[in-house]
């Protein structure tokens, strides 16, 4: 069991488990296993998905019945690509769709944004709050929104509009799964502008696009926590088994990708976040983005000794972008004090 479960921490899961078939239900069919990843010394979704459904550490054991059952009703919903799944997240705001698909548009002018911005009191508060902190140093106050967007730009316009939108879905607890797991998924998309932007600069994509596509998966995973929390069955320390975990991370992507298709996001993003069609530059980017952001989050709760995280950081891209979220964190912190 030991040598087990040092197999498992160190080196990628190989992908998730098929759900036992129930005697109530039609056999499930096979679902494609996702192609191998490259062996790295230590998985960091192995620590970080035990955390975020709130458990000590997880185990190299056979799924139980409740995760069992729990991983097909995970599958269910997302193989029915069912409209109804985007109502497991609060709506985001009718302005802010529109908004995006203009923030998408080269050609869009700085007034016709503040136009939109307007419509939504939140957003002005956000744009005037941000351009207003210690980092850009204005030496007078900015009151309005054409000249905001003037000051922080058209594409740090798209990251704060896409951060004010996405909170909210963050925020709503509908159960113990979501009340624990939903914060820090929020904690996690705080740092993605950082890793994105950096990323998507080495791979020559859009770091918008890749923004987008890191968020939409941060939501599929909170998608996925409502559907454990609304199936119910299971509590507190429970769903331990690392087979239940990748396979929970599995899942959360393909229901990603069920809301960002009804939600009309870029289809590259989409793509990015679902893993099934071919690799692609930007996929690597929202993948490497993610993980390094994991890291600094398992660092900062004391999940990863910090001595460990250079480990887990895949060479000196990574260990740059590590360092820049920390600053950017720094500088964060010492604007709210």
């Amino acid at each position: 069991m030991f040598k087990k479960l040092l197999n498992r921490f160190f080196s990628r899961a190989p992908g998730p488990m098929e759900p036992e078939a129930d005697a109530d239900l039609n056999p499930l069919t096979v679902f494609a296993m996702e192609a191998p990843a490259p062996v790295e010394m230590i998985d960091v979704d192995n620590l970080f998905f035990p955390w975020l459904l709130g458990m000590g550490t997880a185990v190299a054991e056979d799924m139980d019945d409740s995760e069992n059952r729990l991983l097909r009703t995970l599958k269910r919903i997302a193989d029915s690509d069912d409209p109804a799944t985007v109502d497991l997240v609060p709506r985001i705001p009718s302005v802010i769709p529109m908004l995006l698909r203009s923030l998408r548009d080269r050609n869009v002018s700085n007034s016709q944004l503040a136009e939109q911005v307007a419509q939504d009191a939140v957003l002005v508060a956000a744009v005037l709050k941000q351009v207003n902190s210690s980092y850009f140093r204005r030496t007078t106050p900015v009151h309005t929104i054409e000249d905001a967007v003037a000051v922080i730009g058209q594409n740090g316009l798209r990251m704060l509009v896409a951060s004010v939108a996405f909170k909210p879905l963050f925020n709503a607890g509908l159960g113990h799964f979501t009340a624990e797991g939903a914060p820090r998924m929020w904690e996690l998309a705080d740092s993605y502008g950082v890793a994105c932007r950096y990323f998507a600069q080495s791979r020559h994509v859009d770091g918008f696009e890749t923004f987008l596509a890191g968020l939409l998966q941060n939501v599929g995973a909170i998608v996925a926590l409502r559907v454990l929390d609304q199936a119910g069955g299971a509590g507190p320390g429970e769903l331990r088994s690392l087979d239940f975990q990748a396979s929970f991370a599995h899942y959360a992507r393909r229901l990603a990708r069920v809301v960002g298709t009804h939600w009309e996001f870029p289809a590259q993003a989409i793509a990015a976040v679902d893993r099934t069609g071919p690799a692609s530059e930007l996929g690597e980017a929202v993948r490497l983005a993610d993980r390094v952001c994991k890291i600094q989050l398992l660092v900062k709760h004391g999940r990863l000794r910090p001595e460990h995280a250079e480990a887990c950081l895949e060479g000196d891209e990574a260990a740059a972008c590590y360092k820049a979220i920390l600053a950017a964190e720094a500088a964060q912190e010492k604007s709210a004090a």
